[in-house]
């Protein structure tokens, strides 16, 4: 998560891994409005599979992330990607909150479409 992790996340690489920075602290319209246009970029590449890094480090009482998501953000998230109707995995990774558990579960069901 750029600018978080130095010399990571900050630029694409090759022609399939695009990043999509977000500024510490940025509101949540910025941070939705980013992911949206990430998104809208997935589908005209129109993969065959995703596979997520599923990090909970942008919650809002994350202790490290600096960032402004709630819970509902991650379950709006797992939705739209399933919503992509492509098969997808995922794959824990940071999150150092106390509230993890909430958050996985949110990501799954709307990973799960429920």
């Amino acid at each position: 998560m750029h600018p978080f992790y130095p010399g990571t996340g900050g630029a694409n690489v090759g022609k399939n891994c695009f990043n999509y920075p977000v500024a510490p602290d940025a509101p949540r319209k910025t941070y939705r409005a980013t992911l949206a246009r990430a998104l809208d970029d997935l589908k005209k590449f129109r993969p065959d599979l995703v596979a997520v890094s599923a990090g909970f480090d942008a919650y809002v009482r994350d202790p490290l992330g600096q960032s402004v998501l709630v819970v509902d953000d991650f379950y709006w998230l797992g939705q739209s990607l399933c919503a992509l109707g492509v098969p997808l995995f995922s794959l824990l990774e940071g999150g150092y909150s106390s509230d993890l558990p909430e958050l996985i579960f949110a990501w799954l069901k709307g990973v799960a479409g429920k």
